[in-house]
């Protein structure tokens, strides 16, 4: 019960029958060993009985009837499916045998072309130049008083024909060769692509160039004039140039050391240090004033260098500042001025 209908070698079936404690021992039956209990069982048709080399080896015949009906119900399934598949393979076969007869057949129809005794000719009639120019010539002439002039006309009328065959043969001659085509396309497709690419180089450098124009301050985009420099010896701005060493030092102040040309300076980098404001440290920098800002102390009294206007490069102090308007009041000796932008001045270190 435990393996069914697997074939199972008798001496392992017996050793799992004694495991069970209540199990009946041989020694208890009418038979004296395991193979004359199997020869039994396979004489009374109860299982398979094979004897090998290995031993002796069952195979149970399964004798439940619900099991016997499913099985035959399964059987007789399967031979329907084989049978409905078996006639729909015939069923197609004997459409491809039709319609491979019917083919044949329509291939012996067509016969080549015959032509009957009674059939009517068909004739057709082309008018060639020759004939052209003998219908002109039969023509009606009029009778103008000139003479034998029809013939220089019949003469002029085959020049002319002549001339218009010459022109056909020329014009087909002239047919443009399609590699010529080709390179010619190819030349105008390199001319319009050269074209094209100076307009974006162009288009390029006017871009860069208001990009110099233009500098973007805390306030937003300000541009200035190209000749206007406003870099000054020890001033503090700060760098805003993001490409520069990886961004290592973008936002970072740096003093201004020396002025290398009128819109470039050296600087020195200040590292920020707790409790004691800027400390400057050993990195050393040339850079363009379009990479730089200027720094605007955060409290008044500050002493402060104006960079443009009429009062550029004097010393000033900070008395006031606008956040909201970006713009600062400075005090120049005994004068205040009035909304100075931030990018204006700058604090001195």
């Amino acid at each position: 019960m435990r393996h069914g209908t697997t074939k199972m070698m008798a001496n392992r079936v017996y050793q799992e029958v004694i495991q069970d404690k209540q199990h009946i021992h041989m020694n208890s039956t009418i038979w004296a060993s395991l193979s004359d209990f199997c020869k039994y069982l396979g004489k009374m048709g109860k299982c398979v009985v094979e004897e090998t080399e290995r031993g002796w080896f069952v195979t149970y015949i399964e004798r439940d009837v619900a099991k016997l009906q499913r099985d035959e119900a399964l059987q007789r399934r399967l031979q329907a499916e084989q049978a409905a598949e078996k006639a729909a393979q015939e069923q197609m076969e004997r459409q491809r045998r039709k319609q491979a007869e019917l083919a044949s057949a329509k291939m012996e129809e067509v016969t080549s072309l015959q032509r009957k005794d009674d059939d009517p000719v068909i004739k057709v009639a082309l008018q060639t130049n020759n004939a052209m120019k003998l219908k002109r010539k039969s023509a009606p002439k009029l009778a103008l008083g000139f003479g034998d002039d029809d013939e220089d006309d019949d003469e002029d009328n085959d020049r002319e024909d002549g001339e218009t065959d010459k022109q056909k043969i020329s014009s087909a001659a002239h047919i443009p060769d399609p590699d010529a085509l080709l390179e010619q396309t190819k030349r105008a497709a390199a001319q319009r692509q050269a074209i094209e690419t100076k307009k974006r180089q162009l288009e390029e450098a006017i871009v860069k160039q208001k990009s110099k124009k233009s500098r973007k301050t805390e306030k937003g985009e300000r541009k200035d004039d190209d000749e206007e420099n406003w870099l000054y010896k020890g001033i503090v701005v700060r760098i805003i140039n993001q490409e520069l060493a990886g961004g290592k030092y973008f936002r970072r102040k740096a003093v201004v050391d020396r002025l290398v040309s009128s819109f470039t300076a050296e600087l020195t980098v200040l590292e920020p240090k707790e409790g004691k404001g800027d400390e400057i440290t050993g990195d050393v920098l040339q850079m363009d004033q379009e990479d730089l800002e200027t720094v605007v102390p955060k409290q008044s009294g500050v002493k402060v260098r104006i960079l443009r206007g009429p009062h550029r490069g004097k010393k000033a102090k900070l008395k006031s500042i606008d956040k909201a308007s970006f713009t600062a009041v400075l005090k120049v000796d005994d004068t205040y001025l009035d909304n100075i932008d931030f990018a204006d001045f700058a604090r001195i270190d």
